[in-house]
């Protein structure tokens, strides 16, 4: 039983790395190139013990998280007449100031909202809000859940 755990934690690290067993099984048995004269070539046998393989498998299909909690810094909010044209303004009005920073217009309803910044820790959001509390001074820190692709970029 030992050796299946192992053997499963060796497989989901590679699994991890984008990779299938059976290209993991064909790195195994390649020529390794020691320095520009000597290559050394191995022989390896691999031996699936029981239903490692489908493990593997299912472990690598199952589905990942499709979002992080995180913070952001609330910029704007409300729900009056001119609640929408108010929200691009001051999205325009920081995109001038900090361009490089994301910022996110929202509708919940009744109010549009105007968020900043994916931080996803505390420290991180207290220090970009004292970076925008000059232009924006009622801004304030919120909790968020920040899509992953929003971090990637």
């Amino acid at each position: 039983m030992k050796k299946i755990i192992t053997a499963a934690a060796v497989l989901l690290f590679f699994a991890a790395s984008a990779q299938n067993l059976t290209t993991f099984k064909s790195r195994l048995g390649a020529p390794v190139q020691i320095d520009s004269l000597t290559t050394v070539r191995s022989t390896v046998q691999v031996t699936e013990h029981g239903d490692a393989a489908q493990i593997i498998t299912r472990a690598a299909s199952t589905v990942r998280p499709q979002s992080v909690n995180g913070y952001r810094i609330m910029l704007f909010m409300s729900n009056s007449q001119s609640a929408r044209t108010d929200a691009f303004a001051a999205c325009d009005s920081l995109a001038v100031r900090m361009p490089s920073l994301p910022t996110y217009v929202t509708y919940d309803n009744p109010y549009f909202k105007v968020t900043a910044g994916n931080c996803t820790s505390q420290e991180e959001a207290l220090i970009l809000l004292e970076r925008i509390k000059p232009t924006f001074p009622k801004a304030f820190i919120m909790r968020e859940n920040i899509p992953l692709e929003e971090l990637t970029r």
